[in-house]
């Protein structure tokens, strides 16, 4: 049974894939939201917050012989944790990862940390569009002031109160799902009045080029918060890749 580590829209492609190959395999994620998208793409979903202790336990217990992470690139805890556990277990683990090739003509400003992002955007005049998720947003609003913010977010009822309590306003709020193309990042961008976009290195299929793409187009600099460095054992970054990798394992 392979345990497929999931949460992002690249896991459902991968889960896309075992499904495909009729590999038996379960996919964990930490949320509701994320129960109901992985349910669409494998019949076994465990919603699990995994520790150093339940781990070992679930594995046993599903008879887990793989491990294929496609977390998100900032899920740096639960990477290094599964690693760790795999490596005691003597279970094969297997990072999926697409890169990132970005535009030569950008104006790009690549930081390590949400708080060296701040300091460069407290020397950059206007308003900043934060498309980093509703998780940091309040931090950004108590560093750098709630009223130069706009902040892009799901729409759900606990975002909106954990923005409201941060003191953004409706105004300063676009509560929509992605996909979001070239067009509408610019369209966003242009009606919040942005003079910056912070976003984080989240890959291809975080929007992070279409992001890009749009601030090339404005004339406007992107912060990029690069992703969380991690000493991978094996890593992937194409699903042709993956499916190599996997038939090289015997996994099919």
């Amino acid at each position: 049974m392979i345990l497929l580590l999931g949460g992002t829209t690249e896991s459902l492609e991968v889960a896309d894939v075992l499904a495909d190959k009729k590999v038996p395999f379960i996919i964990s994620v930490i949320s509701d939201y994320g129960a109901e998208l992985a349910s669409k793409h494998g019949q076994k979903v465990a919603k699990i917050t995994f520790t150093s202790e339940n781990f070992p336990i679930f594995c046993h217990e599903h008879h887990i012989d793989f491990i294929l992470d496609a977390t998100h690139p900032f899920a740096r805890v639960i990477s290094q944790l599964v690693i760790d556990e795999a490596r005691k277990l003597d279970i094969p683990y297997l990072r999926f990862e697409r890169q990132n090739n970005y535009s030569k003509n950008a104006d790009l400003k690549m930081v390590n940390s949400l708080e060296e992002a701040c300091q460069y955007l407290k020397q950059v005049e206007g308003k900043i569009y934060l498309s980093t998720g509703s998780k940091t947003a309040p931090t950004y609003a108590e560093v750098l002031g709630v009223d130069r913010l706009h902040v892009r977010v799901l729409p759900t009822t606990k975002v909106m109160g954990k923005l409201t309590d941060a003191g953004f306003l409706a105004s300063q709020i676009d509560g929509i799902q992605g996909p979001f193309s070239v067009a509408l990042n610019v369209e966003l961008f242009k009606h919040s009045s942005a003079k910056v976009v912070v976003t984080k290195e989240s890959g291809r299929q975080g929007g992070v080029q279409e992001k890009i793409a749009a601030c090339e187009q404005l004339g406007i600099p992107c912060v990029i918060i690069r992703r969380p460095q991690i000493s991978y054992p094996h890593m992937v970054s194409s699903l042709h890749e993956l499916k190599k990798n996997l038939g090289e394992n015997n996994e099919w």
